[in-house]
């Protein structure tokens, strides 16, 4: 990954494996809304609102969920 990156004069950033303030947070408190929204209390619910919340989750949540966190983003 590095050496692809370098000639792009782009920067290899490591994450943290496990940011709780990142993933439970902000990402799971929106799947968690989607399921009580949908009532995911069979497997097709689940998957349904797994669905659901994958495809509400925009750029802009993410950007923010990282900024929040102190990555850069720029």
């Amino acid at each position: 990954m590095r050496k692809s990156l370098e000639p792009a004069w782009a920067k290899l950033m490591y994450l943290h494996p496990y940011s709780p303030e990142f993933f439970e947070g902000k990402f799971w408190s929106k799947l968690k809304a989607t399921f009580k929204k949908v009532k995911a209390r069979i497997y097709k619910k689940l998957i349904d609102g797994i669905t659901e919340v994958m495809l509400e989750v925009t750029e802009s949540d993410i950007r923010n969920w990282f900024t929040h966190c102190c990555y850069c983003t720029s």
